[in-house]
């Protein structure tokens, strides 16, 4: 449970960012991000997962991330693939989109069924895996392959950009016999988010976004006496930053961010429906991001608190889950080691202290509080970028290289955990 608090934490955080356009290069990624300590402070593409309007900066632009190493070594696939893409139409508009897996690993409108992949951690479970517990495995089959259509317009000084998402299943089956027998399960989701990057003056701009992801499924039978089971849940995604320019090479950059998701599961049978357990995280802090020429510091430090309830039902207690996380450190650099080639190094670390409870009895229960650190791959981050004129591939190294070797010349696992292509279109 701690892992996960800490990932709805620190994925939420890399929602944000804003842009000045001298500052602009049309490549990075996921993999650019976790180089740097998973950076919430550098501006990036993988942030249009989040608000929109980035189409609107990244224009003309693909990105595919390749994903984390599969396991085992060298398996095909890889974990956490996407592909996302932005063309400009006319002079204000863009549009694009993304095509993102039921193991996308961010908290924007591309994530599907949220508690399936585990990204809402314990006590969670997403609504496909809800209603086949009730019923019987297979019975709903699971979201996969999210499609996103997104629009920018650009004002004077602000980007407006649109995003809307849907993918579905269905499961039928037609029993032959008297009376015959059909079923029928389906699951889908419809997302929303509404994001905007604008001037509020000339050292002072503002990146705000709003997401809402509404997954639901359904299973239910002809035969007598059946009735329908169904879950449904409403995640709700809101960020914002302020990029304040202090000097041409330093900006100050305040964060907060903030995520609730609340459902219900109707099990069909007489006493209706129950809540699911609810999520509320919230989190602010604040660093700085420092640039000369190809020279990249950035790095500071946020408080985030995270609760997890689950409702009270006929035998067991509410249970009352909480984490409270300060320091959160991300800290990362980044430079030009050559033409083509750049280096990465990045640090994080989190302390915290986490309050669960378990029944004991009806009516009560056991409370537990204890210091936590993470998160497990906590410390020193590496990662290289590769420039071969408008494409680009970002990766981040497996620090065991260093102590190792490469793989390909005696080292003992992958050199690469996260790999990022991308292309800037002429």
């Amino acid at each position: 449970m701690l892992k996960k608090i800490l990932t709805v934490t620190v994925l939420s955080l890399l929602v944000v960012s804003v842009s000045f356009a001298q500052d602009i290069k049309k490549t990075g990624g996921l993999a650019r991000l976790s180089g740097m300590g998973l950076n919430p402070y550098v501006i990036d593409p993988f942030f249009n997962t989040v608000n929109t309007a980035w189409n609107g900066v990244y224009n003309n632009f693909i990105l595919a991330d390749i994903g984390t190493s599969a396991s085992p070594s060298f398996g095909a696939g890889g974990s956490g693939q996407y592909v996302s893409a932005s063309f400009s139409a006319a002079r204000r508009w863009t549009f694009g989109g993304i095509l993102a897996r039921n193991d996308f690993p961010g908290y924007g409108i591309a994530l599907l069924d949220p508690g399936s992949n585990g990204s809402l951690g314990a006590p969670f479970s997403g609504v496909v895996s809800t209603v086949n517990s009730l019923r019987a495995p297979g019975s709903v089959l699971p979201l996969d392959n999210n499609l996103v259509l997104m629009a920018t317009y650009r004002l004077r000084n602000t980007i407006i950009g649109l995003g809307v998402a849907y993918a579905s299943t269905s499961n039928e089956s037609t029993l032959a016999g008297t009376p015959q027998v059909t079923t029928e399960g389906s699951a889908s989701q419809l997302g929303f988010n509404l994001g905007v990057i604008s001037d509020l003056s000339r050292n002072l701009k503002l990146d705000a976004s709003a997401t809402i992801l509404l997954p639901s499924a359904s299973f239910e039978t002809s035969s007598t006496g059946d009735t329908e089971t169904k879950a449904s849940q409403t995640f709700i995604g809101i960020t914002g930053r302020a990029f304040w320019r202090v000097n041409p090479n330093l900006r100050v950059v305040p964060l907060l961010a903030f995520v609730t998701v609340s459902g219900t599961v109707d099990s069909g049978l007489s006493r209706g429906s129950v809540d699911f357990p609810s999520l509320t995280s919230f989190a602010f802090g604040g660093g700085l991001n420092y640039k000369i020429g190809d020279f990249l510091l950035a790095g500071g430090v946020i408080f985030s608190s995270t609760s997890y309830d689950v409702e009270a039902t006929a035998g067991a207690p509410k249970l009352e889950n909480s984490a409270t996380i300060f320091p959160i450190w991300n800290l990362g650099v980044e430079w030009h080691l050559i033409d083509w080639l750049v280096g990465r190094l990045g640090y994080v670390a989190v302390t915290g202290s986490t309050t669960s409870q378990t029944p004991a009895t009806s009516s009560t229960v056991n409370e537990f509080v204890a210091t936590f650190f993470g998160p497990p791959q906590r410390g020193i981050t590496l990662g290289v970028g590769f420039r071969f004129g408008d494409f680009s591939l970002d990766a981040t190294v497996n620090e065991d290289v260093l102590r190792q070797g490469f793989n390909i010349v005696g080292g003992g696992g992958p050199t690469f955990f996260l790999m990022t292509a991308s292309y800037a279109l002429p």
